[in-house]
């Protein structure tokens, strides 16, 4: 438990550096309801300058920041829990708004807590999972998460199909974390596994706009997060 309730304390400091990456560009409307990273649409973005484009140049501006963020995504290969193989930006996230989250299945504590309410997450979302809603589960040891582990460990937790585990090069997932802003500055905290198995973060491909909250939030709170910085406008 002791090591569980450090992971949450290290995956907020890790999601404070997420929120001043460049790959979060616009955060959610309203307060978060749970101490999360959305905060008022009044007050700009961390690195953006408070200033408010006229209403017809809010879709140029919106298409400026998405292409923005695209070029923080690697397009590395990857492989899913069915062995197939996927590139991370063209397959998995492009047009589309995803969760995703680092873990690893000899994890003991927050990845079997995340995984659970990730399950619950995608019952929550009904129809719209699997449509227009995607979760992608990175494994932090693929010398260990090979695609048929991933297989095993997706059925025990009821992954339907919009929910994706992938494996692939180390040194290239180390480079997507880091890409993804998923990552401690302490070097010491940064070398802990459970430090990134900690965080979920989540966002609209098209829009731009991204956040990240502690994985062991409720699961009601981090959809209702997701939904809301996620819309599009």
């Amino acid at each position: 438990m002791l090591r569980t309730l450090s992971g949450i304390d290290r995956a907020a400091r890790a999601a404070c550096t997420l929120v001043a990456a460049t790959l979060v560009t616009a955060v959610a409307t309203g307060p978060a309801e749970a101490g999360g990273l959305a905060v008022d649409d009044a007050a700009p973005a961390p690195g953006i300058a408070d200033e408010r484009p006229a209403p017809e140049m809010q879709s140029t501006r919106r298409r400026t920041a998405s292409e923005r963020v695209r070029d923080n995504f690697p397009n590395i290969l990857l492989y899913t829990q069915d062995n197939e193989p996927v590139r991370f930006y063209d397959d998995l996230v492009k047009d589309r708004i995803v969760l995703i989250y680092f873990m690893f299945t000899n994890c003991e504590g927050i990845c079997p807590a995340t995984s659970s309410n990730v399950a619950r997450m995608q019952n929550m979302l009904g129809d719209r999972f699997g449509r227009d809603i995607f979760f992608i589960a990175i494994t932090l040891t693929p010398d260990v998460d090979s695609p048929e582990v991933l297989k095993t460990y997706a059925e025990r937790y009821g992954a339907k199909p919009g929910w994706t585990f992938v494996t692939g090069d180390k040194a290239e997932i180390e480079m997507l974390r880091r890409k993804l802003g998923v990552y401690d500055p302490d070097p010491v905290v940064d070398a802990d596994l459970y430090s990134h198995a900690g965080l979920v973060t989540f966002g609209n491909e098209r829009t731009g706009r991204w956040a990240a909250l502690p994985s062991l939030m409720k699961p009601k709170q981090i959809v209702d997060a997701m939904l809301r910085i996620t819309r599009e406008r």
